[in-house]
């Protein structure tokens, strides 16, 4: 038993290691400029790529053999680093740096579309197969035993020793060295830093540089323990690392370095001790997590004032660097949209009205699949937009209260009624719309749960504990086979249905989602004219303001949670019966991102602006599909529309139609005050 025990404290030495150095790439960025870099997971797979082609003789780069060096692992990794902790400053040059006064969501935002960028050209460069990793001499060798019992190979305890001579380095060049102690200044108070000569853009590309090379450190030596390198393989550590720093403290260096200790050490123990312990490994981090915020919201080593959302808006104004003939084509796009939507609600329900003639004109099935789709992403944005562009609150784990609408359909349907009792699906087609509002409820009521423990949190803290809870609603999906029928999904799920008539067909189902659309926006645009959406804006704009105003912040954040809980369970329910197919995988974190920049897109705060941005999104990813290029490399796509948005943060990070943002004065409410 004790022998079993320290081979599982061995693994997760190992594995802790591996977080603990990209941990550090995140929480030293975070440091010195507060933003939470989500294209690190992309730098630690470029590390592992970049490594393992330069350790080949030749590799294939977008279809084409390409002679390369065949450089042993040090000299490979080497140049690894370098090439990547290059890349890490020119992005934040060309995406971060015209964004250090701009609102808080816009980085966050940039960052992400960063991760798409990057992802999609490694994609489009090495294939969407695995590179495996080239055989080292090191790795050949006999493992090292320890203690009679603990087996650990060499390049174990390479990986070991290079995370503690590196974050021990990084120690000591921040403690003793010019460029660190200007590091420490600019990260307590970079104004006060520029007033006494500290060059800051120098001190943060130098961060960069540092933070990027630390991931793809993390990168190659996770690639070497598994033996591949693959485009997506820096999602799920990168999300790892954001844990083990946020458990550490983000910001705080040994905190980094003790997060990713304690999630390696639970995670490799959960696997060995728990029923089926590696399917839940993921749960049990992002549990721990959530329960490690809600104790101790800084972290074990971090500063109490990092939770914190800060003074001003989460929407905030344009860039300081937004000039020029973009700021003005920008500025234009507003004004048109903004008079558009001038009538508020009245703005989407128009919209919808043409599509609706669009709908009834349109010869092909296929667009009309495609417009579906647009109106059925743009409810979802609608949702996640009561919650981040009305509310102000960064939420992360919106994909949740999708899935529960989505999954109690297709269990109900499918699962108990069909599959269990023999009930044909056309003869209690009129259970569909009673799981409308059921879903809807259901899913509310699952998103006070939720959201009642991120009341003691600001910011990107509550950002990412909304994070945590998304991906565990994701793993349970996956594990509870009994209820969900796991990775295989719910299949034969029935098209809706109404008096005995089917509504199968691709016009019959656009409608009855521009229907649903409608009511979406009727009953969002009644709360947020209502008090309860004033109190949602006072609280967006200026927390502490509208605290001391006396606005109840907590009652009010939990109604918005429950309002964007409703919609998203209520649409969850038409998805499911619209793809009669679901799995977890269509609840992705990757779909929440999505979701918030299909909002940023159009529009925080507004009621047009949800459609708008998955107008944009979705058309452009079908009407790309015509390049000659994008149809020899479909992966280019996801890389084009994520420059797009780099582009519009930089340029317009209020969105599209930021000027038909609602506002804590209502129309006409100034000339009722005065009558």
């Amino acid at each position: 038993m004790m022998d079993y025990l320290g081979q599982l404290l061995a693994n997760g030495l190992v594995l802790g290691a591996v977080y603990a150095l990209t941990a550090v790439a995140f929480t030293l960025v975070y440091g010195v400029v507060r933003l939470v870099n989500f294209a690190f997971g992309e730098l630690f797979m470029l590390g592992a790529f970049l490594t393992t082609s330069l350790m080949l003789p030749e590799v294939r780069l977008a279809g084409v053999i390409v002679p390369m060096p065949g450089f042993p692992l040090p000299v490979a990794a080497l140049g690894a680093i370098v090439l990547t902790a290059l890349i890490g400053v020119l992005v934040d040059r060309i995406a971060y740096r015209p964004l250090r006064n701009a609102p808080r969501l816009a980085p966050l935002i940039t960052s992400i579309a960063v991760s798409v960028v990057l992802q999609s050209l490694a994609q489009t460069l090495w294939g969407a197969e695995e590179l495996r990793f080239p055989e080292f001499y090191l790795a050949t060798l006999p493992p090292v035993v320890l203690f009679d019992s603990i087996y650990l190979s060499v390049m174990d305890l390479v990986v070991m020793a290079s995370a503690v001579i590196a974050m021990a380095g990084l120690s000591l060049f921040i403690a003793r060295s010019s460029l660190g102690r200007a590091m420490r200044a600019s990260a307590e108070d970079q104004t006060a830093a520029l007033l006494v000569g500290i060059p800051v853009n120098r001190v943060v590309a130098a961060a960069f540089a540092i933070g990027s090379g630390f991931a793809a450190l993390a990168g190659l030596l996770y690639a070497q323990t598994y033996g591949f390198a693959h485009s997506s393989m820096g999602f799920l550590p990168g999300l790892k690392a954001l844990t083990a720093a946020v458990l550490g403290g983000i910001g705080s260096i040994p905190g980094a370095a003790l997060g990713g200790l304690i999630l390696g050490l639970v995670e490799a123990l959960g696997s060995g001790y728990l029923p089926n312990g590696t399917a839940w490994k993921d749960a049990i981090s992002f549990v721990l997590l959530v329960g490690l915020l809600y104790l101790r919201p800084q972290g074990l080593l971090g500063k109490p004032e990092l939770n914190s959302a800060g003074r001003g808006s989460l929407l905030g104004g344009a860039s300081e660097f937004a000039g020029g003939w973009l700021h003005t084509l920008f500025g234009r796009l507003d004004g048109g949209l903004a008079r558009l939507a001038a009538a508020g609600p009245g703005a989407a329900l128009a919209f919808l009205a043409i599509a609706a003639v669009l709908g009834a004109l349109m010869p092909s099935d296929y667009w009309l699949r495609i417009l579906t789709m647009v109106v059925i992403y743009g409810m979802l944005a609608s949702g996640l937009n009561v919650i981040v562009g009305f509310a102000g609150l960064l939420d992360l784990g919106f994909v949740a209260f999708w899935a529960v609408g989505s999954y109690l359909t297709s269990i109900l349907f499918v699962l108990v009624l069909k599959d269990s009792f023999g009930v044909a699906p056309d003869d209690i087609w009129w259970l569909l719309y009673l799981n409308l509002p059921l879903a809807g409820l259901l899913a509310a009521g699952f998103a006070v749960l939720l959201g009642t423990p991120t009341l003691r949190l600001r910011g990107d803290y509550l950002a990412i504990m909304t994070l945590g809870f998304g991906e565990i609603i994701r793993v349970v999906a996956i594990n509870w086979i009994g209820l969900t029928n796991g990775p295989m999904g719910i299949r034969d799920i029935p098209a809706p249905d109404l008096f005995g008539i089917p509504l199968g067909s691709p016009r019959a189902q656009f409608f009855f989602a521009l229907v649903l659309a409608a009511l979406v926006v009727f009953a969002i645009a009644r709360i947020v004219r209502s008090y309860v959406g004033r109190a949602w804006v006072a609280i967006r704009e200026d927390e502490e303001a509208a605290e001391a105003m006396g606005v109840p912040t907590a009652r009010y954040k939990l109604y918005a949670y429950a309002a964007s809980g409703f919609v998203g369970g209520f649409v969850g329910v038409f998805y499911a019966h619209y793809q009669q197919y679901i799995s977890p995988l269509n609840f992705s974190l990757f779909e929440n991102i999505l979701l918030l920049m299909l909002v940023v897109l159009g529009g925080l705060g507004t009621f047009l602006g949800p459609f708008i941005g998955a107008l944009i999104w979705i058309v452009f990813l079908q009407l790309a599909l015509d390049l000659p290029f994008v149809q020899a490399y479909p992966e280019t796509r996801f890389a084009l529309l994520g420059v797009v948005l780099i582009v519009l943060m930089v340029f317009r990070p209020q969105g599209l139609a930021a000027s038909a943002r609602v506002s804590l004065i209502m129309p006409g409410s100034r000339a009722k005050g005065a009558a």
